[in-house]
């Protein structure tokens, strides 16, 4: 099984990268992840995450539930 750390300085970024995005700002909304020496928490290899509005995604099915405390 691969293992995908983010912290919370990634999720921030990746959020504020959708933000942007949305006021009209070029941008790809993309991280780049290449630390694969992290003594406790190595990535498996280069990675590219890409954040995704829910209106883009979801557009053959609804989402899953989500645990209510992590709604706000």
């Amino acid at each position: 099984m691969q293992v995908l750390y983010l912290t919370r300085r990634n999720l921030t970024t990746l959020l504020s990268k959708l933000d942007r995005k949305r006021a009209g700002e070029e941008t790809k909304c993309t991280l780049i992840k290449r630390d694969t020496k992290h003594p406790q928490y190595p990535s498996t290899d280069e990675i590219t995450i890409t954040a995704l509005e829910d209106v883009d995604y979801y557009t053959d099915r609804k989402p899953g539930k989500v645990n209510p405390a992590d709604v706000k």
